[in-house]
């Protein structure tokens, strides 16, 4: 007869009953000897400063070893051997509220707005998007900055700006004697340079144009 000694409860199912000298479990049928093996090799123990999230064995319930301040606390994980372990591994957790990045925007979704030009005289031009103007001392070759004709270190035409129908500023200098600065360099002939809010550029010596918001 069988000496029914060591009587405790199966570590994989939790079945009670079970004795020392039994080969398998009667509840879930797995030889106590796997069990062993499988829990030494998968389950050491943990320090103070290990993870205290691990993945379980397939067909195993899951111990929840995570503390109040633990990021992720309660969260299930998938084991890489077990079916629908592909939806656990690319469910987002640990998310903090807000955090989630905002879809990238494009030109196209930005609002196109004109392009709005502030002059020394307090002048301000607009260039709607798709157009553009020539800058210069010549009212009649720039007569959108008839102001312009008493500047006399100014060329007749001396740059040219525009903005794009996606909203794009720039400007471009027209061959000019005296040059155009845009951020501090002064552009070559027919160089052009992109203008953004806050952007300031100069003709000539003294001319300085704001670009408005």
């Amino acid at each position: 007869m069988r000496e029914e000694t060591g009587v405790g409860s199966c570590p994989e199912c939790g079945t009670p009953g079970s004795f020392a000298g039994q080969l398998v479990c009667q509840g879930c049928f797995v030889p106590f000897a796997l069990m062993a093996s499988v829990h030494a090799a998968a389950e050491p123990p943990l320090s103070s400063t290990a993870a205290t999230e691990r993945l379980s064995r397939p067909g195993a319930p899951q111990p929840a070893v995570s503390g109040p301040d633990t990021p992720g606390a309660g969260q299930a994980h998938a084991d890489p051997g077990h079916p629908g372990a592909e939806s656990e591994y690319t469910r987002v957790i640990n998310v903090i509220p807000g955090s989630l990045p905002r879809p990238a925007r494009t030109r196209r979704d930005v609002p196109v707005h004109a392009l709005r030009l502030h002059f020394p005289g307090g002048q301000i031009v607009e260039v709607a998007p798709g157009y553009s103007i020539r800058l210069g001392r010549d009212p009649q070759l720039c007569p959108a900055v008839t102001f312009l004709a008493d500047r006399d270190n100014l060329s007749r035409i001396h740059a040219k700006v525009g903005a794009d129908a996606d909203g794009a500023a720039w400007i471009t200098d027209e061959g000019s004697t005296n040059g155009t600065y845009v951020r501090g360099y002064r552009l070559a002939a027919n160089d052009t340079a992109p203008l953004r809010p806050g952007d300031t550029f100069r003709l000539a010596a003294d001319v300085n144009v704001s670009v408005l918001p």
